[in-house]
């Protein structure tokens, strides 16, 4: 059977919309949704531990309430026995009040600040976005708190005259000193030039760590 020339012309117009119609179909995305454990479509976002801030004596419950959404959470804490004149019990003391580390991405975390019984999101001095800590300073935290005798304690960071320090954070990072003034909370920081002197700048105490 012959086919007239407008007929070819339909069958070919109609075999070029299906190859389109198939071409679009592979090129379409589903739509991302962002989750909990940083994923966002199929694509996945980089995780770190961030700190929110609670209500006092809420640290576990608040932890709770997290993981029951997705969130991978660690409260710190130390089995300790208190005596009493007529009896021993043995309870766990929170390591670091009002705080609970939550394991997240930098979009999924926004989440957990907006949460009723979450305060604010812990971010270093000056900036806004929440502070990320390395995974490696928490596993040695936790190191820390499963094998030790002793009562594991929590301060600021304090530098003296003379330390050596690294600064951590903002643009001078990776830049090694030493202290020349540490009396207020920006001490001092020196690099030494020679024959000429030392360079100094101030920075933020939580902006250091010391070099031992």
């Amino acid at each position: 059977m012959c086919l007239s020339y407008r007929q070819l012309l339909q069958v070919y117009i109609s075999t070029i919309e299906i190859r389109s119609m198939k071409m679009e179909s592979q090129c379409v995305k589903p739509e991302g949704k962002t989750v909990a454990d940083g994923t966002i479509g199929r694509g996945a976002h980089p995780k770190g531990w961030y700190v929110a801030q609670v209500h006092m004596k809420c640290e576990k419950k608040s932890a709770q309430r997290l993981e029951a959404l997705g969130y991978e959470t660690f409260v710190p804490v130390q089995s300790e026995i208190h005596q009493w004149s007529d009896r021993k019990k043995k309870i766990d003391r929170i390591v670091i009040p009002l705080s609970v580390f939550v394991r997240s991405d930098e979009v999924a975390v926004r989440v957990v600040e907006r949460q009723p019984f979450v305060y604010r999101l812990l971010c270093a001095p000056g900036e806004s976005r929440p502070a990320r800590i390395p995974d490696d300073q928490i596993e040695r935290f936790r190191f820390m708190l499963g094998n030790c005798d002793s009562e594991v304690t929590v301060e600021a960071l304090e530098v003296k005259k003379g330390d050596a320090v690294r600064i951590v954070r903002g643009r001078l990072r990776g830049l090694e000193g030493f202290i020349t003034e540490a009396e207020d909370s920006k001490p001092k920081v020196s690099i030494v030039i020679d024959h000429i002197g030392c360079a100094s700048v101030r920075i933020d105490k939580s902006d250091l760590e010391i070099i031992k």
